[in-house]
């Protein structure tokens, strides 16, 4: 398509860098009804059009070319991307562009548009940004005019007072700007009598600033510390953005799940389904789940019922009868139903907002810096009050407190463990895996139970074609009828067979598929009137044991067959995990007989698998087994109240649960082969932090005594801390560079490469 379009440029731009896996919906036909009032809105403003939107699959700046020449194609004005947010304005004038158009055209190279993100923790970290970046400014000012006494500048110099006033000011306005946001959180973690690593952090900043604003005040050199504690602000804000960053990037790359509706049409009218009231009659739309139970209002309808159970076969609904909150509507056309309860009693209500809530306190983390606050505060006023008594010299003690103060603030917390998370979330992207827990490390680190959910996890998300020469052998036309059959449609079998035919040119898009629903679907073409159909078989057994029969006219043209298959490499990471001391576990809403037969061909016991689970019988089930060790991965809206009880929680992403946006983590592609890859991650990770531990405690052992001995001078502090973190942030690298890197993407395409061509490895 890129070469095709004149676009092979993007190739040059993307230089060496791999490209992630297309999410499957990138290629299924998308509603973009939404964008209407969006473009109405935008077209009212008295100058030119402009419009904000979310994009899914930006990620460098070949992205933003193609997008760009795309748009320019389309008859679009100006177009600005960001990277970062994931976002992009497009300006044009009124008239002269269709939105509509252009985001259809755009999902053909695999990016996908939606509605401008809400804030998503943007707005905690553009705060950080800020304050790091003034603060950054500030610690310049005060090292710039703190050197000159350090390199001898006598006091009696005329400038000699300004410069320290200038070092002063710098100071405390790092202070107040980024001291004040580390200081908030230590005092609000204290009086919920909890222990954070802020606490030390604000306790080294406020004894070095009080002590440097008391040494400038008394004329005591030995006090000033203005370089130290704006620089050491800086420091601990870079880390704590760039730890913020890394997860808020990942964030942003998926957009609202467009599943789950905001409004509904009651009457002709758009209504927040908040505003739903029993009796009304609504509609569902297309691809959209029910919000809340209702009764259908019309002959008949096609549902898939996989968020409430985890069966992924559409079931068949006649007037009348119940459609349960969150069944999707998996038809081609709107579905009318009457309202048999409001929102507050919405069953995808309570899946929705069920929130993970805060993670859980790390008590051994709280006692380890109960003692070593209280060691440190014993310690430094240990040793300023001997020297102040023993010595006669109150300076001295002061400083002997302050550097000991200074110097043992946990820069490794602050400064290498942010970086030693951007390198482990790097490695885990290479694996198609996209951290958006900032406390995912430490939680897989605790893991020793692995519970999966079945259908769309275990097993790939819809089921497989067998017969694929079948479809091969179809000529042009039968192969466009059949695209134009299935494209759109949300039942497992026609997106099974649309992401097996790929996208191409629809050329009978001016005829209008219609559903007869447990039968199939159907079209006549307008020029010679020929119909094509998808339908379930005439008889028993079908066209050599097809599931499903594709005619022309009445004839039989192939019959297709379908399997449940499960995810590749799932067996072989089974065992792997089994292996290495885990335990596996399935959770699965679907049918007894379904679940045996997967559970057989990964070899788990009966015990170690579980069928027709309700969402709260999943729940309950996780909460038993989980002692701050679980690691449960589901794909659906029944996984949501699990995922709740569970210590750490995965997804992969498939444009149709909300899930993605809740998990620890979520991943691309096909395979399972990464589950073990990403517990390797984390012992990389965890011997890392160790190493920076280790080198921390000895680092703290010999400053403190230097300190206590009156060797550690403010100019030595402000030497020592940023040499320290260099130190640190490099045994992390060091470690992680030893470590094994990561392979299952790489593999596997070189594999496919090497076997089929690139037009595998694009497939891949």
């Amino acid at each position: 398509m890129l070469h095709d379009s004149g676009f092979e440029h993007f190739y040059d731009l993307r230089g060496g860098q791999a490209l992630s896996p297309v999410p499957p919906q990138s290629l299924r036909e998308q509603d973009f009804t939404w964008m209407e009032p969006l473009k109405e809105k935008a077209e009212e403003q008295p100058q030119q059009a402009e419009l904000t939107l979310s994009v899914q699959g930006l990620s460098c700046i070949g992205c933003i070319w193609l997008i760009d020449r795309v748009y320019t194609k389309a008859g679009g004005g100006r177009l600005s991307a960001d990277i970062a947010r994931g976002e992009m304005r497009m300006e044009w004038q009124k008239g002269s562009f269709d939105p509509l158009s252009f985001a259809r055209e755009l999902q053909r190279f695999g990016y996908l548009l939606g509605p401008q993100r809400p804030d998503c923790g943007d707005s905690h970290e553009r705060e950080l940004a800020r304050r790091a970046g003034a603060c950054g400014a500030f610690a310049m000012n005060a090292m710039a005019f703190s050197l000159p006494a350090y390199f001898g500048m006598p006091p009696d110099f005329m400038f000699a007072k300004w410069f320290d006033i200038i070092a002063a000011g710098s100071a405390t306005l790092a202070l107040l700007v980024g001291g004040s946001y580390f200081a908030d959180r230590a005092w609000r973690s204290l009086k919920v009598g909890v222990l954070h690593i802020d606490t030390p952090i604000t306790l080294g900043i406020m004894a070095a600033y009080l002590g440097s604003i008391g040494g400038w005040i008394t004329g005591a050199a030995g006090l000033k510390y203005f370089d130290f504690v704006a620089m050491f602000i800086f420091l601990m804000l870079g880390g704590r953005w760039l730890q913020q960053a890394a997860v808020a990037r990942n964030r942003r790359k998926l957009l609202r799940d467009p599943s789950i509706p905001e409004t509904v049409t009651v009457g002709g009218k758009a209504v927040a389904v908040a505003d739903l009231k029993p009796g009304d009659l609504f509609e569902i739309r297309p691809g959209q789940a029910a919000p809340v139970a209702a009764e259908l209002a019309q002959p008949s309808a096609s549902i898939s019922l996989e968020w409430i159970n985890g069966e992924s076969e559409a079931r068949e609904r006649t007037v009348g009868q119940m459609l349960p909150s969150g069944a999707l509507n998996i038809g081609t056309r709107s579905v009318l139903a009457t309202a048999l309860e409001g929102w507050d009693k919405s069953t995808l209500r309570a899946l929705l907002e069920a929130g993970r809530g805060v993670d859980q306190r790390d008590l051994a983390l709280e006692k380890l810096l109960r003692y070593y606050l209280i060691t440190v505060v014993f310690v430094g006023f240990g040793g300023g009050l001997w020297w102040w008594l023993a010595k006669d010299n109150l300076v001295q003690g002061l400083q002997v407190m302050i550097s000991i103060f200074v110097v043992s603030c946990p820069c490794a917390l602050g400064v290498a463990a942010p970086f030693a998370d951007e390198i482990a979330a790097s490695r885990a992207a290479k694996l198609g895996v996209f951290v958006r827990s900032i406390g995912l490390w430490k939680k897989l680190s605790r893991v020793r139970k692995v519970l999966f959910d079945k259908t769309g996890t275990l097993t790939l998300e819809n089921p497989v074609l067998q017969n694929t020469s079948d479809l091969e052998a179809l000529s042009d036309e039968a192969r466009s009828a059949l695209r134009h059959l299935v494209s759109g449609n949300l039942h497992p079998v026609s997106r099974s067979l649309f992401d097996q035919l790929g996208p191409g040119q629809d050329v009978f898009a001016s005829c209008e598929t219609t559903e007869v629903a447990g039968h199939g679907l159907a079209f006549e073409e307008t020029t010679n009137g020929r119909r094509w159909e998808l339908s379930r078989p005439r008889n028993d057994n079908g066209v050599g044991g097809s599931d499903v029969e594709f005619l022309c006219d009445g004839q039989t043209v192939a019959g297709f067959r379908f399997r449940d298959e499960l995810r590749p490499e799932t067996v072989e990471e089974v065992r792997r995990l089994q292996s290495r001391g885990r335990r596996v576990i399935i959770l699965s809403g679907d049918r007894e007989e379904k679940v045996a037969a997967i559970a057989q061909q990964l070899g788990l016991p009966a015990g170690q698998w579980h069928h027709s689970l309700t969402p709260n019988q999943k729940a309950k089930l996780v909460a038993e087994l989980d002692q701050q060790d679980t690691l449960y991965i589901g794909d659906g809206a029944n996984d949501s109240l699990a995922f709740d009880a569970a210590t750490c929680s995965g997804s992969p992403v498939t444009g149709r649960s909300f899930l993605e946006h809740k998990a620890d983590f979520y991943f691309l592609g096909h395979s399972m082969r990464f589950v073990t890859e990403l517990f390797g991650v984390s012992v990389t990770h965890r011997h890392a932090i160790h190493g920076v531990f280790g080198f921390a405690l000895l680092y703290n052992i010999i400053t403190v005594i230097a300190g206590l001995m009156g060797m550690l001078s403010p100019i030595a502090a402000a030497i020592l801390m940023p040499l320290s973190s260099v130190a640190t942030l490099s045994i992390v690298a060091l470690v992680f560079r030893s470590a094994k890197k990561p392979t299952a993407f790489e593999s596997q395409n070189t594999a496919h490469e090497n076997q089929h061509g690139v037009g595998a490895l694009v497939e891949t």
